[in-house]
């Protein structure tokens, strides 16, 4: 895969995090994740695009106004990835965070393990 895909790849996946639009948020996974990817982090778990589809909606349910970027460059290799994130709450409070992932053959992401 190379290089401007991943980035797309990427860039496509945090902005589905940052999509309160339901519809255009589906089609930002869409692009970006396999549909039985597996997505965990300290406090939720998805098995495929539809639990992490639900897991951002409660996010922003619970968040309004709350956006991600990528923050540094992307580290791959082998069809691994981790690159470093912040997110930005609406009262300007940030959070920084790091995601570990695997891409698969056709790709789009299959794993996301992330820490914060």
């Amino acid at each position: 895969m190379a290089d401007t895909d991943i980035e797309t790849l990427i860039g496509d996946y945090i902005a589905a995090w940052s999509e309160p639009d339901p519809a255009a948020r589906r089609r930002l996974l869409e692009s970006a994740w396999d549909d039985e990817g597996t997505y965990t982090d300290p406090v939720s778990h998805a098995a495929n695009r539809a639990g992490l589809d639900a897991i951002i909606e409660q996010f922003h349910a619970d968040n309004p106004g709350a956006r991600f970027a990528r923050k540094d460059k992307l580290d791959t290799h082998h069809g691994h990835i981790r690159f470093y994130w912040v997110l930005t709450f609406a009262n300007g409070i940030n959070m920084t965070g790091m995601d570990y992932g695997e891409i698969s053959p056709r790709g789009k992401l299959v794993k996301i393990v992330g820490f914060f």
